[in-house]
């Protein structure tokens, strides 16, 4: 059985939201032995990226602000050893958003998730080593967002922006009907960790968000009618990155 007991020890900490001011980073502040995660825009409109980082631990290098990620456009950031935290990532900002979570704890010891528990706002999968690693390219705002799922943000198009998990208070599930299609690929409910691979010895990870992104093999390729039936087999991990960030 594999053993993570240094990353679990620093997961296990209270999250700090960095606070909303100033401007964002301009340039790569990378050193060596850090981890690298690249966030690319494919969904074809500006969206906002806003950061968190563990209380107490080490944060992005260069402590990235709230900024627009254009479209098309590649914003990549550096991490130091000991760094635990996410990236929201959404059409505006909000605490909901579709989110990038991750670890690092020096080479062969990273470890990088998508994270749909609060919320979705936009579809994202994430690479390394020409794998994808976790999360999902389905557009869910296709699928329209009802209860037990409610939309919490509306976007500048005047449409739904954003539609927040109904279900994060459910530790194993099921997931909604809304999020179904991503179970098991992104995290979806809080104990949801087929979506989690475990620790990557890769530390260059690339993040892209749309529908055009490469998708998860573990992501369903049609529609759910049965939430329950269909729903993966979930098989527990000992390092659970998402419950370890929100302390849970």
């Amino acid at each position: 059985m594999r053993s993570y007991s240094l990353a679990t020890a620093l997961l296990a900490l209270p999250f700090m939201t960095i606070p909303s001011f100033t401007h964002a980073t301009s340039e790569l502040d990378q050193r060596d032995g850090d981890m690298t995660i690249a966030v690319t825009n494919h969904y074809g409109a500006p969206l906002q990226l806003s950061f968190g980082v563990n209380a107490g631990f080490p944060g992005f290098r260069g402590d990235p602000q709230p900024t627009t990620l254009n479209k098309d456009a590649t914003n990549t950031y550096a991490v130091p050893s000991g760094w635990a935290g996410r990236i929201n990532v959404g059409k505006v900002d909000h605490g909901d958003n579709s989110k990038i979570e991750g670890s690092f704890h020096g080479a062969g010891k990273g470890d990088i998730d998508v994270s749909y528990v609060d919320g979705y706002s936009v579809p994202i999968t994430c690479s390394a080593g020409g794998k994808v690693l976790s999360g999902c390219n389905i557009e869910l705002m296709d699928r329209g967002c009802n209860a037990p799922d409610h939309v919490s943000a509306w976007g500048p198009d005047g449409k739904p922006a954003l539609c927040s998990n109904g279900m994060r208070g459910s530790d194993w599930g099921p997931p909604s009907s809304f999020f179904a299609p991503c179970a098991g690929a992104a995290y979806t409910f809080p104990k949801d960790d087929m979506a989690n691979v475990g620790m990557i010895s890769e530390t260059q990870i690339s993040c892209c968000i749309g529908t055009s992104c490469d998708p998860s093999p573990r992501q369903h390729k049609r529609d759910l009618s049965s939430t329950k039936a269909n729903a993966p087999s979930l098989m527990p991990r000992q390092h659970k990155l998402h419950r370890q960030i929100h302390g849970q």
